[in-house]
């Protein structure tokens, strides 16, 4: 029999808080935050959630995952390293949804789920939007064959993926609303080499 391997594959890491939030943080990111009309669902008005001192355990515990996902997968020669933009909450009541978005002006982006039931989920789409030959209908489903692919979430977990990727959140089905945490990164330091005259210098200036 052969081997099949995964060659270029996409990188989503999943972390997952054991600490969990705290008090504070759970006023803060349920009901504190004014809400505002979003394609499917409701999102929060303020966009740097996580650069609140009330979110300052949590900020620790994404940046931490950040680090640790950016280091496996690049493995930086230069000295450089993401950190995060914008953050904002997203709202999903029974029968609500996220639309089908990337996210432009980020290098990772991530979602922390606050609150999910069994059956909350999130889908990614394939990045290769055209197939010149398409072999449908599988008889099975797989990494491979498919166009899209869900996960299914928990309270607590992180998932970090390349802001590029499309990805979308169908209808809550259960009975709560499901809130998550979004957030956006950029890079600071050096990318590229000046030998190959890709070096490029990166600065954090605003956040």
């Amino acid at each position: 029999m052969g081997n099949i391997e995964n060659l270029f594959p996409i990188p989503i890491g999943w972390y997952n808080h054991q600490d969990g939030l705290t008090k504070e943080e759970k006023k803060y990111l349920i009901k504190d935050q004014k809400h505002k009309p979003n394609e499917g669902n409701t999102t929060s008005e303020f966009r740097k959630i996580l650069h609140n001192k009330k979110c300052t355990s949590l900020r620790q515990f994404i940046e931490d995952s950040l680090e640790n996902y950016f280091d496996l997968i690049h493995k930086p020669k230069m000295d450089v390293e993401p950190y995060i933009t914008q953050s904002w909450c997203n709202y999903s009541k029974p029968g609500e949804w996220h639309h089908k978005h990337a996210h432009p002006n980020s290098f990772i982006s991530g979602v922390y789920y606050i609150q999910a039931e069994m059956t909350d989920k999130i889908m990614f789409y394939h990045p290769k939007r055209y197939h010149q030959i398409r072999v449908h209908p599988p008889r099975d489903w797989n990494i491979w064959n498919s166009e899209s692919w869900w996960y299914g979430v928990n309270t607590g977990q992180l998932v970090l993926f390349p802001s590029s990727l499309e990805h979308h959140v169908p209808p809550v089905e259960g009975k709560e609303t499901r809130i998550s945490l979004s957030f956006n990164t950029f890079l600071k330091g050096m990318i590229g080499d000046n030998d190959s005259l890709t070096g490029l210098e990166l600065e954090n200036t605003k956040y």
